[in-house]
């Protein structure tokens, strides 16, 4: 079953990519995490240059963007797949990654100046 989960996480990501072509030129990554009681992230920081974040917002694939990793959070949870609350997407001109790390990888103090 974790390879069924790990086969739509990629599914979900190509067409992510495929949907919004505005991907194919960006670099960076965003960092998430998700409470240990919610299915849904609690705290993104977007590690993008500024033009391109705005771009992501304006176009909608920011909201796009949050919606895919709300629903793999959700799906390792409930398929009890670890880890399963904090990772980074990497974006590196149009290749998509989701890097998933282990509870408390991450520090808070990376979402501090979270845009």
């Amino acid at each position: 079953m974790d390879n069924d989960v790990i086969l739509l996480e990629q599914q979900s990501l190509e067409a992510l990519r495929h949907n919004y072509p505005q991907l194919q030129q960006l670099s960076g990554s965003i960092i998430f995490l998700a409470e240990a009681e919610s299915h849904m992230l609690t705290a993104t920081a977007w590690q993008l240059a500024e033009a391109d974040n705005m771009m992501l917002r304006k176009s909608g694939v920011k909201s796009a963007i949050l919606e895919l990793l709300d629903t793999l959070v959700e799906q390792r949870k409930r398929q009890r797949i670890r880890p399963n609350r904090e990772g980074r997407l990497l974006l590196d001109n149009g290749q998509l990654v989701v890097e998933w790390l282990s509870d408390g990888s991450i520090s808070l103090s990376a979402y501090k100046n979270a845009s």
